[in-house]
């Protein structure tokens, strides 16, 4: 009877000395196998013991492989590749991760609720989420998938329209209650611009005959999200995208104080390179978040 588990040294020896043969010492080994130099040190002499027979000449400042280790490196080399390479063969296929970039009032306000229900879905995959408020970053070939705003699909890029732009004031219902009561005793909760296409109250100004909000003292914010958080907290009034921030309207969280809001003429696109990947997961991801 062939019995391996006596006539076999356990199997981590063996990869231990493959990693100090490749990496030429046991700190560099250690560093490769995420342990301890004294538990590579220690497995190679387990190995050692069960051969009887040293496998490396120890030096001050020096490893070097005895004759034996020399005979015995190329065979563990190639039983494990043959090893590594069968075990490979059998494992279930990984779905590879899908990237995608929005900037973060989108990725906060409306992705992220939806990669949640994706994660739940029959086409679940992994996915990375990029989240940042430069375009051109967005854009980054890197990302298979890209939240943009803007009038229209970019040049090099194929998307659809997830949802058009309507702005309109916004605070929380006890806010709106102390707004008639005093129009001036809120503050207009403003944010920096991180791209040019960005509206803020002064470009949402621009496009209002008259309004009681234009003459209102400014507080700035850190971040669009914070703008919004300070609204529903009925600290201020905020400008909200209607389409971002269903939910929270929907709720009862934020309320629109004018009744018919601002067209914009530009909208939320979900978009991939012309020439990007055409992997399964990116069109599955795709579909979920345009259905």
């Amino acid at each position: 009877m062939d019995n391996r588990r006596k006539n076999l040294p356990p199997l981590d020896t063996l990869i231990f000395f493959d990693a100090v043969i490749r990496a030429g010492g046991f700190t560099a080994a250690s560093s490769e196998l995420y342990v301890s130099q004294a538990a590579v040190s220690k497995r190679v002499r387990q190995l050692e013991d069960w051969l009887g027979t040293p496998l490396f000449e120890r030096g001050t400042r020096s490893l070097t492989p005895t004759a034996a280790g020399q005979s015995l490196s190329e065979p563990v080399a190639m039983a494990l590749d043959y090893l590594r390479a069968s075990l490979d063969g059998l494992k279930s296929p990984v779905r590879p991760s899908v990237r995608i970039a929005a900037n973060n009032a989108v990725s906060m306000f409306w992705l992220f609720p939806r990669l949640k229900a994706f994660t739940f879905s029959a086409t679940s995959c992994p996915v990375e989420t990029v989240v940042t408020d430069d375009p051109s970053l967005l854009l980054s070939p890197e990302n298979d998938l890209a939240i943009i705003y803007a009038g229209a699909v970019p040049d090099g890029w194929v998307g659809k329209r997830l949802m058009e732009e309507e702005l309109a004031p916004v605070t929380s219902p006890n806010g709106a209650l102390q707004f008639a009561r005093d129009p001036r005793s809120l503050p207009l909760l403003e944010y920096d611009r991180h791209a040019p296409e960005w509206i803020n109250w002064d470009i949402w100004a621009k496009r209002q005959d008259s309004s009681p909000l234009l003459g209102l003292r400014r507080v700035v914010c850190q971040t669009y999200g914070q703008s919004i958080g300070r609204a529903i907290a009925g600290e201020g009034i905020a400008l909200a995208s209607l389409t971002l921030l269903h939910e929270e309207l929907a709720s009862g969280s934020l309320e629109q104080l004018d009744a018919v809001p601002t067209s914009t003429g530009k909208g939320y696109f979900l978009v991939t390179s012309a020439s990007g990947s055409k992997q399964d997961n990116v069109g599955a991801l795709k579909k979920f978040l345009t259905n």
